[in-house]
């Protein structure tokens, strides 16, 4: 037994320090894996939500008592939903230990995620481990878990939900690279403050000399600002960022509809009109860029393969983009073709009002 407490001593003292000076042994929908030789040493965070037959009350929290009582059933459910296997082999648990992640006591309201420590042990050196997992919660806000493995000086991060649950580390610099494409195509589709934002630029103009004008400065700018901020050249805090983006959309959109021409097919042609449009996206552009670099750095980017994420989402944001704008400009090529050219104007004006009422809510539940 004491050797057994001396181990799990050491464990957590070297997984586990930087997190020492906040109140929590890991943040909820974390993980992270060392490893070490033959041995892989985890620390998950687990949602309450994702576990069967622990919440006794339905509350989607653990008491003390039920914590204590539900120990032996997390232990199991943690053994066999989340599997860490190298090179094909699964490894063999040395043990899984279930812990409070409040450092400071046990809270009042109970535990809405718990931390399980667990050491697998391999046959052969783990140097390319695969972890899976089914343990995301359903709750809101718990469907997903950021692991962060390390072996020696090298690091990798890598994100898992339901339609990814498994990911294997140490891949390589190209493997690395067509994960952040994934990562940043997805960060643009399934983001509603930037798809609305190049909606309000793309609903303002027509022609392929506007529209090519405007998401190039879109691009070089987002791109500037995401390349500086992700090799920490600039920096500033997202509690700035993120509401100054949902004012530039707002901006657009009151622009757009301000504008003294209707929406038609002579405004790509009017030089003063496309040179005052390409500046302001390109300022808006640099407030996007860094959001996206925010984001990148939730990611978490390992010295070793920088370039390569960086380069891979970048090069994932421009695909969601242009898949995003392929998308708007063939619906409204269709509106053009089939609709009158009154009706047409009037749409482009709607999507531009509807773009500065989601944007008008975006901004007030930011600050």
């Amino acid at each position: 037994m004491r050797a057994l407490c001396c181990q799990i001593s050491l464990i957590l003292f070297w997984l586990l320090t930087p997190a020492t000076a906040s109140a929590h042994l890991l943040p909820a929908q974390n993980a992270t894996i060392n490893l070490v030789g033959t041995s892989a040493y985890l620390v998950v965070s687990i949602p309450v939500s994702a576990l069967t037959g622990v919440d006794r009350d339905g509350d989607g929290r653990l008491n003390a008592a039920e914590l204590q009582s539900g120990m032996g059933a997390i232990g199991a459910q943690f053994s066999e939903r989340s599997r860490v296997n190298q090179g094909g082999n699964p490894g063999r648990s040395l043990f899984a230990w279930v812990m409070n992640p409040y450092t400071d006591g046990f809270p009042t309201r109970g535990l809405d995620y718990i931390v399980v420590i667990q050491r697998v042990e391999f046959a052969e050196p783990a140097t390319t481990p695969t972890l899976h997992t089914d343990l995301f919660g359903t709750a809101p806000g718990t469907g997903q878990m950021t692991i962060t493995a390390t072996r020696g000086a090298m690091r990798e991060v890598a994100i898992l939900d339901p339609l990814r649950p498994a990911h294997r580390f140490f891949r390589g610099g190209w493997a690395i690279l067509g994960d952040f494409v994934l990562t940043g195509a997805e960060h643009i589709l399934l983001g509603p403050d930037h798809l609305l934002f190049l909606l309000t630029v793309i609903v303002a103009g027509t022609g392929w000399r506007y529209w090519l004008g405007v998401i190039t400065s879109f691009t070089a700018a987002h791109s500037i600002t995401l390349t500086l901020s992700a090799l920490d050249i600039v920096s500033l805090s997202p509690s700035i960022v993120e509401p100054a983006i949902a004012a530039s959309i707002v901006a657009v959109a009151v622009l757009n509809l301000l504008a003294r021409r209707p929406y038609g097919r002579t405004q790509y042609a009017m030089p003063r009109y496309l040179r005052e449009r390409i500046t302001l996206v390109f300022a808006c552009g640099l407030l996007h860029g860094l959001g996206f670099a925010s984001a990148l750095a939730d990611l978490g980017l390992d010295q070793q393969h920088r370039i390569a994420s960086l380069a891979g989402f970048n090069l994932g944001v421009e695909l969601g983009q242009f898949i995003f704008l392929a998308c708007t400009l063939a619906i409204g090529a269709l509106i053009y073709r089939f609709a009158a050219r009154r009706t047409a104007n009037r749409l482009s004006q709607l999507a531009s009002l509807v773009a500065a009422t989601l944007g008008l809510a975006l901004f007030f539940s930011r600050i």
